[in-house]
């Protein structure tokens, strides 16, 4: 699934700005929950709260990332930040590492999670085992090596951007706000705005 992109427009859809924030909220929860996880240290009750309050927030990341794709990919999405086409292959790769990597994130972390679980009672069944303890060590590896590379392509991807629409002219930070309306207004009214993707569809 690929966004829709239409030159023309200066701005995302409410909802794919909407989906954009709740997103960097929720990475920020993610690393919060594991490090409140790890302070807590392995054997409270604590630690597997956290625990699981990072598996759950990561799922929920995933999910929204999805419905945000279905957005862009309905609606549409302004063309790629740069000043020339190499600068607008960087800021695609970055889009589709960010994307794909909360892809492997959310069912890497899955697995791990069912592994976890083995040999225990779940809506009255047995949770087999899925991974062996060296399976499960390795995906674990794997899964931290992953978060942090999307860690630093995350962060790049903001300074990027920030790069865009403080030096280059750009405005990319632009394109995530809604001129004079809020983002749940843009939404539950729909109005007539050139500086945005329209909410309805367009009438042939």
């Amino acid at each position: 699934m690929t966004p829709n992109i239409r030159p023309e427009a200066e701005q995302y859809h409410p909802f794919s700005v909407l989906m954009h924030w709740l997103t960097v909220l929720l990475v920020l929860g993610i690393v919060l929950a594991l490090g409140l996880a790890q302070w807590f240290g392995r054997g409270s009750s604590a630690h597997a709260f956290w625990l699981q309050a990072h598996s759950v927030l990561g799922q929920m990341t995933f999910g929204v990332s999805l419905l945000r794709l279905l957005v862009l990919n309905h609606y549409g999405a302004p063309a790629p930040c740069g000043e020339d086409e190499a600068q607008v292959l960087v800021a695609k790769v970055m889009h589709a590492l960010l994307y794909g990597l909360i892809g492997f994130l959310a069912c890497s972390g899955v697995l791990l999670s069912v592994a976890y679980l083995a040999g225990q009672s779940v809506l009255g069944m047995t949770v087999p085992m899925t991974l062996n303890p060296q399976a499960m060590g390795f995906v674990r590896q794997l899964h931290v090596l992953v978060a942090m590379g999307f860690v630093f392509i995350a962060l790049a991807h903001g300074l990027y951007a920030s790069a865009m629409h403080y030096f280059a002219g750009r405005v990319a930070l632009r394109r995530l706000a809604v001129r004079d309306l809020t983002v749940v207004d843009a939404i539950a009214a729909p109005q007539i705005d050139a500086h945005y993707i329209q909410l309805e569809q367009e009438r042939a």
